[in-house]
């Protein structure tokens, strides 16, 4: 099962943003856009997560066989196909850490044994210490999302997104919160641990504006946005 999009126009203001934009990322595919601030990567995401909408008529976006025709109807569905990590914190602050990772299971209607049991393993992938100890997501667990610091919610918002079992992920902007070390222990749980299935059983698609990423010998495809038009690098 693919997600792709075919034909994606954006026009706002009478300015091109995405220009005829075709793009699939391919099961167990790690693919990144790459590019500066401003230059369509997001509005790409959001259109292929039916976040919004392409501009142009002849527009189509397909997750799986599941064409998205509506984004309220998409809302209801997303997560059978893609699970997101968001640029921006959208937290419920009257829940704590743990409660606020449970979410988008209990939403998906997941067991609420089966939610313990990812729960758990999410504890052992996130686990920190030394310097680094402040991100321990276990010790975080039971801690007001009003009291993070950035790193602290950010890491909260990657782990919301994979106690869903969905067979794509989908992050934007992640690991802008840390220092060179967090960042550089974070990716490599990212991409390295079995338990979140990167590249084996799920697929993961990332915009990022950091150059050193796009080398990573681990990513299959690189794009960028050049003059509205989507770019193989």
């Amino acid at each position: 099962m693919s997600i792709r999009c075919s034909h994606i126009d954006v026009v706002f203001d009478g300015n091109s943003y995405l220009k005829d934009v075709s793009f699939t990322v391919a099961p167990q595919e790690v693919v990144l856009l790459y590019g500066p601030s401003g230059s369509g990567k997001t509005t790409l995401f959001n259109i292929l997560c039916a976040m919004s909408e392409a501009t142009s008529s002849r527009a189509g976006v397909f997750w799986g066989d599941y064409q998205v025709c509506s984004l309220e109807k998409a809302n209801k569905v997303r997560f059978r196909y893609i699970s997101m990590v968001y640029s921006l914190f959208y937290f419920l602050e009257s829940l704590n850490v743990e409660q606020n990772i449970r979410l988008p299971a209990v939403f998906a209607g997941v067991a609420e044994d089966e939610i313990d049991r990812r729960l758990e393993e999410l504890y052992r992938v996130f686990a920190f210490d030394g310097k680094l100890s402040n991100l321990d997501l276990s010790t975080l667990r039971a801690r007001s999302i009003a009291g993070l610091s950035n790193g602290q919610k950010e890491l909260v918002g990657i782990a919301r997104a994979f106690v869903l079992d969905s067979p794509y992920v989908f992050a934007d902007e992640i690991l802008r919160s840390f220092n060179k070390e967090g960042e550089e222990l974070l990716w490599e749980k990212i991409l390295s641990s079995p338990e979140l299935g990167i590249g084996s059983r799920r697929g993961f698609f990332m915009i990022t504006h950091k150059e050193h990423l796009r080398h990573d010998p681990r990513i299959s495809k690189v794009y960028t946005i050049d003059n509205s038009a989507l770019v193989r690098m």
